[in-house]
């Protein structure tokens, strides 16, 4: 799985996954973020990392870069889970009507 994601993609998914453009401690930790990793992105130590610090942390872009690929995957599989369920649907009718 390739965590090579364009950087305003991985920014949109990230302050919609979050819901902000910036991840605080608590927010973090829901995530999975180790509180040293995020201790050592914070740049400016501030209550929050800014988008463009957790961007420039290879760690923490790998991390959300995997997060979007997942969401990316789940969505194509429920996608092909509903085209196939159309398509037995579709079998399903065309038997029934005996042609």
């Amino acid at each position: 799985m390739s965590t090579n994601i364009n950087a305003n993609v991985l920014k949109s998914f990230i302050i919609k996954t979050i819901g902000s453009d910036k991840l605080t401690a608590s927010t973090a930790q829901k995530y999975g973020v180790d509180a040293g990793k995020y201790a050592e992105a914070n740049v400016d130590e501030n209550a929050y990392l800014e988008l463009d610090e957790i961007l420039d942390d290879s760690e923490l872009y790998e991390q959300f870069a995997v997060m979007y690929n997942e969401e990316v995957e789940q969505k194509r599989d429920a996608k092909n889970e509903e085209a196939e369920k159309e398509e037995q649907a579709k079998v399903k009718d065309k038997n029934e009507s005996g042609v």
